[in-house]
């Protein structure tokens, strides 16, 4: 860089390093200069591997004492990723974005830990109207530390499920609208069960509705490449994966979101291929079928809701009537499992409690206010210390839940309270008797709607799951809508 140039502000700067905002004297141009002091910062940062990336550097260069970086504003030229991406991709452009971002997590997996954290950062990443990825590296460096873990697949994770729901992971929170199969390799980034980046983008090509979209990829080629390229170039053997899959005009968008018009797939194309033909018979046959099957439980939920006079009996009523006493059930009743018509009763009622031989606090049965079924679980507090009570259990003794062991399990429930609380929700494994292991997470409940609760987990080895509410000061909490099975 010239010396033409005078210094705006001081943008941040402490012992070991200084950043400063920047305006050359000729052109008006605005620039950042980023002089790193610290040794032990240097050690951390290989200027050659930042100059690979698609970035905002213009410059940047080691001396014997220091590093120097010079970037331009990304902001001036692209939008964030948040705002590029907002509203407006359709499933195919979504799938193209998952691939460059798990590119990027690539290229830099052989970056110290910090540099990896500091480069995938949902703020830190701008895309251009193509969705090209540019990655802002005006890096700021608050101490002089390593991190003690990696982070590179949770925050994969994180911003593969901004682009496929357009909201972040709060507390392992999951959003039900991602597609299954994208769903599960989100989960399996938060609990780094990958190996490489690479290894994501393996699973994404392999999923069915990668295969719907964009056809079949032959993974025994990729596995060769994968081999014949390992040290060198990992991120030259994802691109060249990515862009065998680029925009195929042949393949009808799927809208997710907004009005948006599809692409007319026969626009510059006279004549259809036979494998061109064959996938669109086929997505036109699974959109049928999907159609009828709505349509059937359509009718089904509005016989349900019709049935009667009496509004009370619509399904989700939190007022109903005064329920025939015959009709309730006792949790401690020995009920066939094929009786229980509730979710709240499958992992909770006293004969489970009983054979784990629970006797501490756990929650009421509530009749007058739920969500589905005839009833909810109501955790009160009715002083200002900090409550924790049981309200599901999972028996892996029982031959009906004992394939849920040595699996991925997804926990959902839906809560309420009577005044907006935080509520931790507590997951203690038991073996032999014994605290195993714990887990927990904590959840806003509100007072005017039912917030929903995901949790994924693994169960190594357990005879049982305790899941407990914890909150603090007087309140009341409802759970109803109790799901737990295993991820797939």
């Amino acid at each position: 860089m010239n010396n033409n140039y005078k210094i705006i502000r001081t943008i941040f700067e402490n012992v070991f390093q200084r950043v400063v905002e920047c305006k050359e004297n000729e052109t008006g141009d605005i620039f950042y200069s980023n002089i790193i002091t610290s040794q032990k910062v240097i050690n951390l940062i290989n200027i050659p591997e930042l100059k690979s990336l698609s970035s905002n550097i213009l410059e940047a260069y080691n001396t014997d004492d220091r590093i120097y970086i010079y970037t331009y504003p990304l902001n001036l030229k692209y939008k964030g990723l948040k705002e590029g991406i907002a509203g407006n991709l359709t499933l195919k452009q979504q799938f193209n974005l998952s691939e460059k971002i798990i590119t990027l997590a690539q290229s830099i997996f052989n970056m110290t830990d910090v540099v990896q954290q500091k480069i995938l950062d949902l703020d830190r990443i701008f895309v251009d109207d193509n969705h090209n990825l540019y990655v802002d590296l005006n890096l700021v460096f608050e101490q002089e530390y390593d991190i003690a873990d990696n982070e590179t697949f949770k925050r994969l994770g994180n911003i593969l499920h901004y682009i496929f729901s357009g909201t972040e992971i709060v507390d392992y929170n999951i959003s039900d609208t991602i597609p299954p199969d994208v769903l599960k390799i989100i989960v399996r980034c938060l609990t780094k069960e990958y190996v490489f980046p690479k290894d994501v983008f393996d699973e994404l090509m392999q999923s069915p509705i990668y295969g719907m979209i964009f056809g079949s990829v032959n993974t025994t080629d990729i596995n060769k490449d994968t081999v014949e390229k390992e040290t060198v170039a990992d991120d030259s053997f994802i691109q060249s994966e990515t862009d065998s899959v680029q925009e195929d005009d042949s393949v009808l968008n799927i809208y997710l979101n907004g009005d948006g018009q599809q692409e007319q797939t026969y626009k510059d194309k006279n004549v259809f291929s036979k494998k061109e033909i064959i996938r669109l018979a086929v997505s036109l046959l699974i959109v049928v079928i999907v159609l009828l099957i709505g349509n059937k439980i359509i009718k089904m939920f509005n016989a349900e809701e019709t049935k009667g006079d009496n509004p009370n009996e619509q399904i989700g009523n939190e007022n109903p009537e005064e329920p025939n006493p015959a009709e309730t059930t006792d949790p401690g009743n020995e009920t066939p499992a094929s009786d229980i018509t509730d979710s709240t009763e499958i992992y909770f009622n006293d004969k489970l409690l009983e054979g784990i031989g629970y006797s501490g606090s756990k929650a009421e049965i509530d009749n007058n206010i739920y969500l589905e079924g005839k009833n909810s679980l109501l955790v009160k507090n009715e002083g200002e210390e900090t409550v924790k009570s049981l309200f599901a259990v999972v028996d892996f003794t029982d031959e009906k839940f004992s394939y849920m062991l040595k699996q991925q399990i997804g926990i959902g429930a839906k809560m309420k309270s009577e005044k907006d609380v935080e509520v931790s929700v507590v997951l203690e494994a038991y073996k032999n008797g014994t605290l195993a292991s714990n887990f927990h997470t904590k959840l806003d409940v509100y007072d005017d709607m039912w917030s929903p609760l995901t949790v994924p987990i693994n169960v190594t080895n357990a005879d049982y799951l305790n899941i407990y509410a914890e909150y603090k000061g007087q309140n009341k909490v409802w759970i109803d809508s109790i799901y737990i099975d295993v991820i797939k």
